[in-house]
């Protein structure tokens, strides 16, 4: 399986993983590592899954973050990189060129390298892309890191302007790219060296973020689990306790409240247990039982009286009073109007009037007791005498008996006396209430003792009652205050009575011989309302308890997520699929495409461990120990590139690859080794290989010559412009004579300009260093053209079979080389003078015939030998 499948794998296998896992593969895969922030949002997302914070965003790994796929298409070759601005200290408008095989740019440290090679890591999605920083050190802001990369695909070129918040580029994704986060993939300095084609290490990388975001999540774990719950205290056996005890984060807060609600019943029912359970544990319960009825009986004359006034003070017996006022005025009007015209000719004034009404009732009740019992009083017979003035009754008297009695009789005056007697008797009423008085303020205070809202409401109800009692008693003196602007009544107090019962009961309660049985079933009610009230006093604090064990449940949930061991799983599974024969295969043909025989490694299963799924690079003879301990640094880095190109084996794709530094501090062996087999690659595909290495630049010069490999070679130099500045050659060390020779006539060209414009010191300057130049140019000449390359300076060979033209060598060629590396010995810089001999500095003339010596020099033998 090629690393494209394998990544496609992995995108496929996240999307059943948590949103925070995908988004950090993404973040994998894009920068390589995860920082400190990167966990601790990673961390946050995964909190607010599951609703410990408020939602996160996360962005989660998707096709676009991938590498294009490796198929069997025209490759992506690269033509050039343009530095825009805003990158470390390169200069702008800077140029680097590709070519369509070998490209080698060189540049020594702080010449820039660095800087071209950091975008392209970006640009082409390298795993451990570096992050890019502007020229933090020329005092002003930074500019937006950009630039220009122009490939080819299909025949057809391609600009993309790079800046550093552009996503990958799907093209340019399908270069392969070897550093030295690369190289650590495959080798490292632990004591199993793990393998994994690019794509697996993200395995181990998730793993890795899981134990972070876990550690995370613990920290705060801790912290909450640390955090004291302030419960209520209550008596055990209770429902309250239980629920209690059984506290956890499925509890419902509305059960606790429900719970810790007590109804104004069970209030007064616990008041009321209180007061009996104290009632029960007295020294003499008979007395006090005694006592209690004594003080219901006392209440419950306060209740009668209040009752009492609400009936004889109620709105409806106000209003029926002053009805039965009107209506006996108006009954007595009218027996008034009647007793005038029934006595107004009687011998005696007042007739009919009260006193006279009273006279005739003091009659009639001695009539009908004592002188007539047996007779309906008047009595009028014959002979029957007046009871008053006990004379024979004459008949002029017995008429006048006779009309007084129809006159009292008639309905006028039974209805005077029914309006007379209903009105007075609702008065009497209301005047005979005796509503406050000092027995009622004594039970008043006793009640205050013990219910004092109670005993107050009372109180106010009676001074309310007697205040309405005064205004209708003047009301109906006076009859003209109409009843709706009588004091208000305000409601009786309802549970006087209950009250009452209450007395009653705990007194009933003592009246019993075995109290223990009421003790404890008052104790286990009373415990359970108890429990009740503490609980809901202490609501909130097991409200926010039960949250508490609800987040500590979520961060549980969290932990689960961070378990590593469907990772491993899949690790497994996937590596198994990619590491194919195919793989292990290529990776020994490459050890020996690189002449790596001397230590065998074989690649064998390590195991899996958080995530993935190992293979060590083991010493076939000695698998115990590890690899980085036996191998040299320049034999780990072979093996690294063994790794890297068995990995391009397994794809189709052609495109280019890129090596930065591929090789560092490396003795001469294994510098030659590599340096063989990326010309050889160059051969089938685009090789670019950014180096400060001038010893490795020589080498892959001398390896493409053997091969006939061209190389477009691009050199980087600093100057106080900056850094990066390209040119299109080779650094003086690495070239050829004859471009030496080129390059020396150039320099003459600008000598001479100088000259021309009378700077005769910058001249004499200038041309003292191509002095200098000229004699290295003739050292070159020497080994390259007069001994034939049959010995070079750093090369690991003696070529002898060029020793065959070395025959020829004659003494004009000794002499022309003797002459040419004196006369530039004498000008060279740091060579000094005689005063006295005083030779005129050579003439831009003089200089162009010492360089075209050299180049006739190397002309005519090279001619000799054609």
């Amino acid at each position: 399986m090629a690393k494209l499948n394998v990544l496609k794998e992995i995108l496929q296998w996240s999307e059943d993983r948590p949103n925070w896992q995908r988004d950090a593969l993404r973040r994998l895969v894009l920068a390589g590592v995860l920082s400190d922030a990167d966990i601790v949002n990673l961390a946050t997302q995964c909190k607010a899954n599951h609703g410990l914070v408020e939602a996160a965003e996360s962005v989660p790994l998707a096709v676009d973050h991938l590498p294009e796929e490796r198929l069997a298409e025209s490759p992506v070759e690269m033509k050039s990189l343009t530095h825009n601005g805003g990158v470390n200290a390169l200069a702008q408008n800077q140029t680097v060129a590709f070519g369509p095989g070998l490209t080698v740019v060189y540049g020594a440290n702080a010449a820039g390298k660095s800087g071209y090679t950091r975008i392209l890591k970006r640009a082409c999605r390298a795993r451990g892309a570096e992050d890019i920083l502007g020229n933090v050190l020329n005092g002003g802001v930074p500019g937006r890191p950009s630039a220009t990369i122009r490939y080819s695909l299909d025949k057809t070129d391609h600009d993309y302007i790079w800046d550093d918040d552009n996503p990958p580029h799907r093209d340019l994704s399908r270069v392969s790219v070897f550093d030295h986060h690369c190289a650590s993939v495959y080798v490292t300095e632990q004591t199993d060296v793990a393998y994994r084609p690019l794509g697996l290490d993200l395995f181990d990388k998730l793993s890795n973020a899981c134990e972070a975001v876990r550690r995370v999540l613990e920290g705060e774990r801790r912290q909450m689990e640390s955090v004291v719950a302030h419960l209520p205290e209550v008596p055990e056996g209770t429902r309250a306790h239980d629920l209690l005890s059984r506290l956890t984060s499925l509890t419902k807060p509305e059960d606790v409240r429900t719970l810790g609600t007590l109804s104004d019943e069970e209030l007064a029912r616990m008041l009321e247990l209180q007061k009996s359970l104290k009632d029960l544990h007295t020294d003499d319960p008979q007395r006090t039982a005694r006592a209690l009825e004594i003080r219901a009986g006392r209440v419950k004359s306060i209740e009668k009286k209040i009752r009492v006034c609400g009936e004889v003070l109620s709105d409806s017996s106000i209003q029926e009073a002053f009805v039965a006022q009107k209506q006996m005025t108006e009954a007595q009007m009218i027996a008034e109007s009647l007793r005038h015209e029934a006595f107004e000719a009687q011998p005696l004034p007042n007739t009919g009037s009260e006193a006279w009404r009273a006279l005739w009732k003091a009659a009639e009740r001695y009539s009908r007791e004592d002188a007539y019992p047996d007779e309906a009083f008047p009595v009028t017979e014959v002979n029957s005498r007046c009871v008053l003035c006990q004379q024979l009754l004459r008949d002029d008297a017995i008429d006048r008996f006779r009309r007084f009695h129809d006159f009292l009789s008639s309905e006028s005056q039974r209805e005077r006396d029914r309006t007379s007697t209903e009105f007075l008797q609702r008065q009497n009423a209301v005047r005979d209430l005796i509503i406050t008085d000092d027995a009622s303020a004594e039970v008043l205070d006793e009640l205050h003792l013990e219910e004092p809202e109670l005993a107050e409401a009372a109180r106010a109800y009676l001074d309310s009652a007697q205040h309405r009692r005064v205004a209708v008693m003047n009301a109906l003196a006076d009859a003209s205050t109409p009843p709706g602007v009588m004091p208000a009544l305000p409601l009786a107090p309802a549970n006087l009575i209950e009250h009452v019962n209450s007395l009653l009961n705990r007194a009933a309660e003592l009246r019993g011989d075995d109290h223990s049985e009421k003790i404890r079933l008052i104790d286990l009610e009373l415990r359970e309302l108890v429990a009740r009230r503490a609980l809901g006093q202490h609501a909130d604090s097991v409200v926010s308890e039960i949250e508490r064990k609800k987040r500590l449940a979520a961060y549980r949930e969290c932990l689960d997520e961070t378990n590593t061991n469907a990772i491993t799983r899949k690790s497994t599974e996937v590596t198994k699929g990619a590491v194919t024969e195919q793989l292990t295969g290529s990776f020994a043909a490459e050890l020996q495409a690189l002449n790596f025989r001397h230590v065998e490694v074989e690649m064998v299963a390590a195991g899996g461990s958080r995530g993935a799924l190992y293979h060590r690079l083991q010493l076939r003879r000695a698998p115990g120990v590890s690899v980085p301990k036996v191998v040299s640094e320049g034999e780990a880095r072979c093996l690294s590139i063994a790794s890297f190109f068995a990995e391009l084996s397994t794809a189709d794709d052609r495109s280019a690859i890129l090596f930065d530094d591929p090789v560092s501090s490396l003795d001469h062996h294994w510098r030659e080794n590599v340096a063989g087999r990326l010309v050889a690659e160059s051969q089938s595909r685009q090789v670019i290989i950014f180096t400060h290495d001038i010893v490795f630049l020589l080498s892959l010069s001398d390896h493409a010559e053997r091969m006939g490999v061209a190389v477009k070679h691009q050199y980087l130099r600093r100057t106080s412009n900056g850094s990066g500045l390209s040119e299109e050659r080779l650094p003086w060390a690495a070239m050829k004579v004859s471009a030496r020779v080129g390059m020396l006539k150039q320099m003459h060209q600008e000598a001479t300009a100088l000259s021309r414009q009378g700077d005769q010191a910058g001249y004499e300057q200038r041309a003292s260093y191509i002095y200098g130049l000229l004699r290295e140019a003739w050292e070159r000449g020497v080994e390259e053209v007069l001994l034939n390359g049959v010995i070079e300076r750093y090369r690991n060979s003696v070529e002898t079979h060029r020793a065959k033209h070395l025959g020829d060598i004659s003494d004009d060629d000794c002499k022309a080389l003797n002459d040419g590396m004196s006369k530039c010995s004498r000008w060279l810089p740091g060579h000094d003078q005689a005063g006295a001999e005083n030779t005129p500095f050579p003439e831009p003339a003089d200089l162009e015939q010492d360089i075209l010596a050299l180049e006739g020099w190397l002309a005519a033998i090279r001619k000799r030998r054609s």
